[in-house]
């Protein structure tokens, strides 16, 4: 089984990850830091490649340092990918969370790595910063002479190694993707906004766009739907961004438009509110931006599948009351209009729904009803073939003889004679 970058008791797995960072430096020669969960030092891979061995660790007073890794940490995490930033003491280094879930486990520092020329003066700030002594000028001096020189494409490189490192002992990276998605799409709803401030253009809610969505629902054109709606929501987010109880209250005024539109379209009421009411749930406990973005997707997701497959797939509120009151009523004087009206909706629209979701017209579908109960009644009693054809609702014998021979090619008089077969 492959190794893993957890124990089983969820405690990081230090052989595993010392042995991916060992074949990092290696391949790179820049030296790494493994951190807790409280950015305490657990493992510093060759610090003699750290400048910052010449340095006494900083005091309680000059924590600058501290902050630092504390700072890079939490923003890896946020950003779901590496974060590449510049220490106190003028270097870049590459920070990347180790996650459990969504909880923060620790970090990896790769670092200190020199970008670009060291100039006199970030010398001169790092004696400062740490408190040295002219003594160790000499030597940190020379070290920094010999430090190889990155370009910022290199020191990007690097980063994607590093992380792909760390990666590699995930058995899946989906916690990653999903809060680097949401990062992007909150940076996104930033960017708009501030660019619709920039150019003074009023934010204005599409109210057409809305009206667009309910007719897509009702037409059950799923594609077209779920595009629509996902602009609906990223513009509420856009429009009411800085507002997050707002931003709700839009979302579930949107919610109920859509279950009208889908009731309408002929889905099952009592399956759409049944899961409406646990994202409903969700929905209020829900404090923060990007939390909400994530719940979007699954309102999305909810109304583009679910209420879409309930309506198409023959599991229609609509058509399930259809054929659950043709099998009980087969015998009666059942007809589309009667059947439409009973399910307060049009004919044309019951007859479009019925062939969409069984194949078959609603007539065809009762006649098989009719002829399968018919057939029971040949075989199986002493009944007549008027009799049978005026039980499972035809009034005319002629009429039933050529159904029933369209249905199982023979008339029921010889599928009647065969029952002592």
């Amino acid at each position: 089984m492959k190794a893993t970058i957890f124990n089983a008791d969820e405690t990081l797995n230090l052989n595993v990850i010392k042995e991916i960072l060992t074949s990092f430096f290696y391949s790179t020669e820049i030296p790494v830091t493994l951190y807790d969960e409280n950015v305490i030092s657990v493992w510093t891979g060759f610090s003699e490649k750290k400048i910052c061995g010449y340095f006494k660790k900083p005091n309680a007073d000059s924590s600058l340092c501290q902050n630092a890794l504390h700072f890079s940490s939490a923003w890896a995490q946020s950003l779901g990918e590496p974060y590449i930033f510049v220490c106190p003491s003028g270097f870049v280094n590459i920070a990347i969370a180790i996650l459990n879930g969504q909880k923060f486990a620790g970090s990896v520092i790769a670092g200190p790595i020199a970008m670009g020329n060291i100039e006199e003066s970030t010398i001169r700030n790092m004696f400062t910063i740490h408190h040295a002594s002219t003594e160790v000028l000499y030597n940190t001096t020379l070290f920094i002479r010999n430090m190889k020189i990155y370009s910022p494409s290199q020191v990007g490189h690097l980063a994607k190694l590093l992380n792909a490192a760390i990666m590699s002992l995930y058995p899946n990276t989906e916690i990653y993707e999903h809060i680097n998605r949401e990062y992007r799409e909150q940076v996104e709803i930033g960017e708009k906004i501030f660019e619709h401030k920039r150019s003074n253009i009023p934010l204005v809610y599409p109210y057409e766009k809305e009206k667009e969505l309910v007719r897509q629902v009702k037409k059950c054109d799923e594609s077209g739907a779920q595009i629509t709606l996902k602009f609906l929501v990223n513009e509420i987010l856009l429009i009411e961004g800085g507002n997050i109880e707002v931003v709700k209250a839009r979302i579930l005024e949107l919610c109920s438009i859509l279950s009208r539109a889908a009731v309408e379209g002929g889905a099952s009421l009592q399956k759409i509110f049944g899961i409406n009411l646990d994202l409903i749930t969700e929905l209020n406990e829900i404090q923060t931006i990007p939390v909400l973005n994530s719940w979007t997707e699954k309102i999305t997701d909810h109304f583009t599948k679910n209420i879409f497959s309930n309506i198409y797939n023959g599991d229609s509120y609509l058509i399930n009351q259809a054929i659950e009151h043709t099998r009980a009523n087969y015998m009666n004087k059942i007809t589309l209009q009667k059947m439409a009206a009973y399910l307060h909706v049009s004919d044309s629209y019951l007859s479009k729904l019925f062939k969409k979701e069984t194949g078959i017209s609603f007539t065809q579908y009762l006649n098989e009803i009719r002829i399968s109960r018919s057939k029971d009644l040949l075989k199986n009693t002493q009944m007549s073939i008027v009799d049978v054809a005026l039980f499972v609702g035809y009034e005319d014998q002629s009429y039933f003889t050529k159904v029933f021979k369209q249905v199982t090619s023979i008339t029921p008089k010889k599928y009647q004679s065969q029952k002592f077969d």
